[in-house]
């Protein structure tokens, strides 16, 4: 079972997101609404898969936040309704998911069958 966090300001959409992992037989291991306290968390939950919103209210981008979970071999999905992101983020390997989201999208995405995209 992959273990999953999710980093996004909204909470209906963190719930939504959170189940439909769970719908895809992964496990959420954390929910988190700043980059920072996800970043803090990542370590010690060693997530495989980590599904993050890039524009937080905050006013993180999370290219931060995905580069460091790319480094710890963990596989990002970027969740965002802006398709202006920073051109850093073309660094790393992730998955991108246009808001609002499409059923079933992250189930597949965070399922059995998905594919591990990031280096170790």
């Amino acid at each position: 079972m992959k273990r999953v966090i999710i980093c996004e300001d909204d909470l209906l959409l963190a719930m939504e997101i959170a189940h439909e992992v769970q719908e895809g037989g992964s496990e959420v291991v954390g929910t988190f609404y700043s980059s920072f306290d996800a970043w803090r968390a990542a370590d010690h939950l060693r997530p495989d898969i980590a599904i993050i919103d890039l524009n937080l209210a905050d006013g993180d981008s999370g290219l931060a936040l995905a580069t460091h979970l790319v480094e710890i071999g963990c596989r990002v999905i970027v969740v965002s309704g802006s398709t202006l992101v920073h051109p850093e983020l073309g660094r790393i390997p992730h998955s991108f998911v246009s808001k609002p989201v499409p059923p079933g999208i992250i189930a597949e995405l965070t399922g059995p069958a998905a594919v591990h995209l990031a280096t170790h």
